[in-house]
């Protein structure tokens, strides 16, 4: 299979690493960007191809199947499916309809599919960062054109960037945007105040620092292990009367899960708006 990368930024070069490192032929994969520079560093690491427009490149590799990744800001995503389009419609008659896969955040399915070739096969994906350590947690949305082997297309090459798992309602991917999608950054805070506080009461501020990073590291870390949940993980390190119960019971005098519910509808919300910003006018 053919693929074409449109954009040159991290989670490009995440998913196109990912796809090497599964034994993708590097002459099979293209990396498409008007930064020249970006392309060059590109082709340089991975060996791939590069070009610098879709209409110069696209419609030769519709001979065989292929899989067009949109990688680039949201606000790009317009012109990208109609460049798209317009490199279809060059192509031969043979030409076969490219799945299309976005992992562009907030712009949804129904406005890619007015810019796009009709009946085309799209997914729609949200990742997070940690995806770019291989770590990802991505939710993926298929519209009805899309078959079982596109399906599986599109979920093998987000497999190489983390865990996968597919939703039926599009709408659900703006909750997975609240969680995930937005999720590192929660973590990131927590981490920060927790060294900031570590210093506040004495601590070296790089220690601090590390202490609440491997912290982090080794809660998730046996959170992920799934032996246990992470209410009961959090039980068996909770003695009555003890440090732990202490620092708890502050956060529940805080209302901490109102404030990680008001949070999280926000980011919801937010997703929603720009989604709607995004549509087609």
């Amino acid at each position: 299979m053919n693929w074409v990368f449109v954009g040159a930024g991290n989670m490009a070069s995440s998913l196109i690493g990912g796809l090497i490192a599964s034994d993708a032929s590097a002459s099979d994969i293209w990396v498409i960007d008007p930064d020249a520079a970006a392309c060059q560093r590109a082709q340089q690491r991975f060996g791939i191809q590069s070009g610098s427009s879709l209409e110069e490149c696209l419609p030769a590799l519709l001979e065989a199947p292929t899989g067009i990744v949109i990688a680039v800001k949201p606000p790009i995503v317009e012109p990208v499916c109609k460049a798209i389009t317009v490199a279809c419609q060059a192509g031969a008659a043979s030409s076969l309809p490219p799945l299309v896969i976005s992992v562009a955040a907030g712009v949804k399915a129904s406005s890619m599919e007015a810019w796009l070739p009709g009946s085309c096969a799209l997914v729609r994906c949200m990742p997070n960062t940690p995806a770019l350590l291989g770590l990802g947690a991505t939710a993926l949305y298929a519209n009805a054109h899309c078959a079982e082997d596109q399906r599986s297309a599109a979920q093998n090459l987000l497999n190489t960037a983390g865990m996968t798992l597919w939703v039926d309602d599009e709408d659900l991917l703006d909750a997975v945007t609240a969680l995930s999608g937005s999720g590192p950054a929660y973590f990131f805070y927590l981490i920060e105040q927790m060294a900031a506080a570590g210093t506040a009461l004495g601590l070296d501020e790089s220690m601090a620092r590390e202490l609440a990073i491997e912290t982090a590291y080794g809660a998730a870390s046996m959170a992920r292990a799934r032996e246990h949940e992470p209410a009961v993980l959090r039980e068996n390190v909770t003695s009555k009367g003890g440090t732990t119960a202490a620092a708890l019971q502050v956060f529940d005098e805080q209302n901490l899960p109102a404030i990680v519910h008001k949070a999280m509808q926000a980011a919801h919300d937010r997703a929603a708006e720009l989604g709607e910003q995004l549509a087609p006018e």
